[in-house]
């Protein structure tokens, strides 16, 4: 119980700042009645509940999308379930070209919201862009598209997430060494944004050298596999630059089969993974994956239909914790499948997360 209090302690200020982003409707607006900058009009999409809502996702393919896909669940399901009659997802694992059928088969079945989270920023500019404009409100989750005709986006500021990283592993390392980098999916705007944001922050560390940058798809398997490789043919590893803790925990595996010392790595909120920095006593750097930013992207859909001004882009918030506030976050209750930081009633964990 001690780790739960301390987690949602820990993230009441987080939630203040996205709810001031999102609920700052009674922001200030000018002499003309105009909206304040950065806040989107949408009274034309203003209609009694209950609503159908509709989400064209990329499915269950790992446990972030899992926990993401239940927080949009709870947000429909329960948060406000008196105000929505049905939830239509679909998946697209990824395909594009599926996905774009998704959103024009939601769209024709009448759908009041639409949720995408993308799988191609490019690929799926036409049917976003028909979807608003047959006046259907669109709501990006996570990654986004390459149009402004969409209603809102949330996401984390991945650029940043990456800087931060770099930053962590840069002093860590006193300026000096040599690092790999393991990232997501090649071509998402998510791992590539990261990407960016490790080679800023590692800039300012002319001396620490990047021996190898793979994309591992977020797969612990993969991760692993491919750190045998490097650690076969890079004999100085000094870091690990992780974008997650899935990947974190497969290139620890690499390490402990061959013997070698596990340096300095950044992860995230991955609960199978806290459970083995834990057991290996390791130097890291967590940032929240921000999985539960679908809740939000439900409460922007609200306001939505409710007539309300929204933010264009929300950024949502990430929570940073190092190797000494791992008992505040590890749940040993919990499954490997967990994520420490997020938004869900504490009966929806036990439900889906409690070790049988």
């Amino acid at each position: 119980m001690s780790n739960k209090r301390g987690v949602r302690t820990g993230f009441i200020f987080l939630l203040a700042i996205t709810l001031v982003l999102i609920s700052g409707i009674h922001v200030q607006q000018t002499i003309a009645g105009d909206l304040a900058p950065g806040m989107v009009d949408t009274a034309k999409y203003k209609k009694k509940a209950p609503w159908l809502a509709g989400r064209a996702g990329l499915g269950d393919t790992n446990a972030w999308m899992t926990m993401f896909g239940l927080h949009f669940k709870y947000g429909v399901e329960e948060k406000y379930a008196k105000d929505f009659k049905g939830f239509k997802v679909t998946s697209c694992f990824w395909n594009p070209v599926q996905q774009i059928a998704d959103i024009e088969g939601l769209v024709a079945q009448g759908v009041d919201v639409l949720f995408v989270d993308p799988a191609s920023e490019g690929a799926l500019v036409g049917a976003v862009e028909e979807a608003y404009d047959m006046g259907v409100p669109v709501v990006l989750a996570s990654t986004g598209v390459n149009t402004d005709k969409y209603t809102t986006w949330i996401s984390r500021d991945n650029i940043k997430a990456g800087f931060v990283y770099a930053k962590w592993m840069g002093k860590k390392l006193n300026g000096k060494g040599n690092v790999v980098v393991l990232m997501g999916i090649a071509g998402s705007s998510y791992a590539e944004d990261v990407l960016r944001g490790v080679k800023q922050g590692l800039s300012a560390f002319p001396d620490i050298k990047i021996l190898e940058i793979a994309y591992c798809d977020w797969s612990p398997v993969k991760a692993k596999e491919t750190m045998e490789v490097f650690i076969q043919s890079n004999p100085q590893i000094d870091g690990i630059i992780a974008d997650g803790g899935q990947m974190a925990y497969g290139a620890v595996e690499a390490l402990l089969d061959a013997g070698k010392k596990i340096p300095p790595i950044t992860a995230d909120d991955w609960n199978g993974w806290l459970r083995m920095a834990k057991e290996h006593d390791i130097d890291f750097l967590a940032e929240s994956g921000g999985n539960p930013l679908s809740l939000t992207a439900v409460d922007l859909a609200v306001k939505i239909l409710r007539g309300e001004p929204v933010p264009k882009k929300v950024e949502y918030p990430v929570v940073t914790f190092e190797k000494d506030q791992l008992d505040k976050y590890y749940r040993p209750d919990l499954t490997d499948q967990y994520f420490a930081v997020n938004e869900l009633p504490e009966a929806w964990v036990k439900k889906h997360y409690l070790k049988k």
